[in-house]
């Protein structure tokens, strides 16, 4: 029992194995006690202070566990939810004192992606997140019971659904909830808007309120006008939203004002527009991402009369002029 509850604590069982062992707790009560009381602590200990080895911490769950067992009549149970102000726990390294009121502080991680670059998260769970160029993530876990991950820009998760845990993407004062699922996430925070495209599964939209959307079926999207509190959905083409992550430009009948956005994006580049008129051509084709800015722009001036000159500032900055 001792090594199930350590690998479940650290994540290190399937899917069906981890449902069968919360099943078997439902119906014994005392094993049900022991083992909450032994997850507080490991989070306890896990968020303490600095980082420690997997092989320390196996070793201070050892100890939690012999401790509890050598004293007969003794529940840890009742040790944690009583009336004292702090539970005090002596370690292998030490004492540590953690207040008495449970949640512990969560444990939080900051990723990005730089500009010309994608970024992969993988979770201790499985669940994958790709981050879109210029970027950031902040995954914040409380204990195995709650993920969530305060997002600025666009990423695509691959969430490795979990009943007993709450996975939820922060956009602002917005909040996604995910019901086993694979979608990606648009936060734009200069045009004020969320757009969300789901291709497996379920997710929720809510706001600090109440729910916004809770019935989106995979292959459609919905975007949310924040200025506006307006939700339109729209149908999901999973190939040209999710583009970027397989290192591809997708345009389809996009303009040269909306292609310049992302090129701006990803090669880090100020567009200019002299001629109104420019901005309004349309382009369709698809585009590597390794594919310098150079020969990309001489690609779309393939189809185009637009001319254009690229200026270099002193400071690396390049700025690119359409006449």
């Amino acid at each position: 029992m001792k090594e199930q509850f350590y690998h479940i604590l650290k994540g290190q069982v399937s899917g069906k194995e981890r449902s069968d062992f919360f099943q078997e707790l439902d119906n014994n009560p005392e094993e049900r006690r022991e083992y909450m009381a032994l997850e507080k602590l490991w989070v306890a200990h896990k968020m303490a202070g600095k980082r420690t080895s997997d092989k320390f911490r196996k070793r201070s769950f050892n100890e939690f566990w012999d401790n509890t067992k050598k004293r007969k009549g003794f529940s840890i149970w009742s040790a944690i939810s009583g009336a004292a102000a702090i539970v005090v726990i002596s370690l292998m390294v030490g004492k540590y004192i953690f207040p008495g009121t449970w949640p512990f502080s969560p444990d939080m991680v900051e990723f990005s992606a730089p500009k010309g670059s994608i970024s992969q998260i993988e979770l201790e769970d499985g669940s994958r997140i790709w981050l879109n160029s210029g970027t950031t993530a902040k995954v914040i876990t409380h204990g195995i019971f709650k993920t969530s991950v305060d997002l600025e820009g666009e990423a695509f998760f691959d969430v490795v659904h979990n009943d007993r845990r709450e996975f939820i993407v922060q956009a602002g004062d917005y909040s996604i909830y995910d019901r086993g699922t694979k979608f990606n996430v648009d936060y734009d925070m200069e045009r004020n808007s969320i757009t969300t495209a789901l291709f497996e599964g379920a997710i929720e939209f809510n706001n600090e309120e109440r729910s916004l959307l809770r019935d989106l079926e995979p292959g459609k999207m919905f975007c949310f006008n924040i200025d506006e509190s307006r939700i339109s959905i729209t149908n999901a083409e999973q190939e040209f939203i999710t583009a970027w992550k397989e290192g591809k430009f997708v345009f389809v009948d996009k303009t040269l004002a909306e292609i310049a956005e992302e090129l701006e994006e990803w090669y880090d580049v100020k567009f200019i527009f002299k001629d109104p008129e420019v901005k309004e051509e349309v382009f369709t084709g698809v585009i590597k991402r390794r594919t310098s800015m150079e020969h990309l722009l001489k690609v779309l001036r393939l189809s185009s009369e637009m001319q254009y000159k690229i200026e270099t500032k002193e400071d690396g900055s390049c700025t690119v002029i359409f006449k």
